[in-house]
């Protein structure tokens, strides 16, 4: 019998197999070599890190050389006047004063002071009043209101939820300071309905050590009260950025730091909201949203300037940097709409990319200006490239926050669609250029429900490095839903490759 060899077949099978494959092109080529690829954002299991009453939002996040993160959230803003409060959260209740009672707080400070403030309903009445004393501290309680007060003040007819304050002498502008000691203030006389708020969560700050009286007697919580360090006209302002840091990859934080607050009196004193946060040229840059409507319509887009994460702060004032705030950016659009606002940074290439939404009152959309990375004033560089997402037709769709992805060497978007419902998720979008965006898919992962202004990590430039851990964060509600009362989550964030 004649022997066959099955080798040649094999070998022809095999050639055959091969001419049918698509040669690689000259792209895939270059991919392997660099290590190019699509990628695409999935959320690990997470966590609360805020849990408290109001908010935490908007977060913007980077990741230093180090692995430790700088994070900077939007939170309830307070009243013009720099003050250290002697209470522990936002979590309380009115304590009523009456008309025969008295409410107490001793408290102890380091340093001179320009004023006390105590925060007070009035349970919607305008003819409320009350008598407030302040005395220095003598041994106990009893000894120091045998004393003469050091200051009194009577309130009459104040408005509902007002913070009021004392001062040492009958000007009222904080140029006749208090010495640093021991000191008792005393609500009295009051009417009906005045009152204080009480923080429900027991203790005091360490820069006080207050302690509380109803009637004489020492008792649970702090009232909510301020030592403040210089005077204010304790205009409320709504909101404020807060700084805080983690070495161990947001499993514990650093105390929050009161970081960017309003300018009093100024183009941005209603508001220093939705923090977006980049680092170059030896500044931190942050931009933030803020309006002149009362009604929280019409907002710009504002920039400001700091040598450390956490501050002092220099704003830009339309020209340079450290006077009095104008906008980077200026909402002309339709009245109604809520302007423009919720920035985030991209630095590449040596040119910024300044994201913003663009909200009128029938579109809801983000936009981007650029201007020259090693400009000092690149605020006043900025050119408008125009609408690069589009979110109109998308079922209540909030900010979008971007990265420059190095893996894919894409800008990548997210923002939440459904926000604040069971219904939520995050939409990615794409773009080679930071200008022409694509809609893809959506996070996958583990989240929540209700997601809220969600803010993913990147370098200091708003990169996101291949095999560097990543961030994402967001609040978020479960039903049944109260504004402005949300936990903040954060998760790894881990970018795979894209299935094609």
């Amino acid at each position: 019998m004649k022997k066959i060899s099955i080798i040649p077949a094999v070998a022809a099978m095999a050639a055959a197999i091969s001419a049918c494959e698509k040669a690689p092109t000259p792209q895939e080529e270059n991919d392997k070599d660099t290590g190019i690829y699509d990628v695409v954002p999935r959320a690990g299991q997470g966590w609360d890190i805020y849990t408290g009453t109001g908010y935490r939002y908007g977060a913007s996040i980077i990741v230093n050389d180090d692995n430790s993160i700088d994070l900077w959230l939007a939170a309830p803003g307070g009243t013009f006047g720099d003050g250290i409060r002697t209470y522990l959260s936002e979590e309380k209740e009115a304590r009523p004063l009456g008309e025969t009672g008295t409410l107490a707080q001793y408290f102890r400070f380091s340093q001179e002071f320009a004023c006390v403030a105590l925060f007070c309903p009035s349970w919607n009445s305008t003819s409320e009043c009350f008598t407030l004393s302040l005395y220095r501290w003598d041994t106990d309680y009893g000894t120091t209101v045998s004393h003469e007060p050091l200051a009194v003040r009577r309130f009459e007819n104040y408005k509902d939820n007002s913070w009021l304050k004392i001062y040492a002498d009958d000007a009222q502008d904080g140029s006749v300071r208090f010495p640093s000691g021991e000191y008792l203030w005393v609500m009295s006389d009051g009417t009906a309905n005045s009152g204080i708020w009480e923080c429900i969560t027991p203790g005091s700050t360490e820069q006080t050590h207050a302690e509380s009286y109803i009637n004489g007697e020492k008792a649970e919580g702090q009232f909510f009260s301020m030592v403040c360090l210089t005077a204010g006209s304790s205009d409320i302002y709504w909101d404020k950025i807060v700084y805080m840091h983690s070495a161990d990859g947001g499993k514990t934080w650093s105390d929050e730091v009161p970081s960017l607050l309003p300018t009093e009196g100024s183009r941005d004193a209603l508001s220093c909201c939705d923090p977006g946060a980049a680092c170059w040229g030896g500044y931190y840059y942050i931009g933030y949203t803020s309006t002149e409507d009362k009604t929280g319509r019409c907002n710009h887009v504002y920039i400001a300037r700091s040598k450390s994460p956490q501050g002092p702060w220099e704003k830009w004032d339309g020209s340079g940097w450290g006077g009095n705030p104008q906008p980077a950016v200026t909402y002309n659009g339709t009245i109604s709409g809520f302007g423009a606002g919720e920035p985030c940074i991209v630095v590449l290439d040596g040119t910024v990319y300044l994201y913003y939404s663009w909200n009128e009152w029938n579109t809801t959309t983000t936009r981007v200006s650029t201007a020259p990375a090693d400009d000092e004033c690149w605020p006043a560089a900025l050119e408008s490239k125009g609408t690069v997402i589009d979110k109109t037709d998308m079922e209540a769709p909030d900010h979008t926050d971007v990265k420059y992805v190095e893996r894919s060497g894409k800008f990548i978007a997210i923002h939440a669609v459904n926000r604040d419902t069971d219904d939520s998720y995050l939409q990615i979008w794409e773009s080679e250029d930071g200008i022409s965006f694509t809609k893809t898919g959506k996070v996958g992962g583990e989240l929540c429900k209700g997601i809220i202004n969600a803010g993913m990590s990147g370098n200091a430039e708003g990169h996101v490095l291949p095999d560097t851990d990543q961030y994402l964060c967001y609040a978020h509600s479960d039903a049944p839903r109260t504004w402005g009362q949300w936990a903040t989550w954060w998760s790894p964030l881990t970018w795979e490759r894209a299935q094609k």
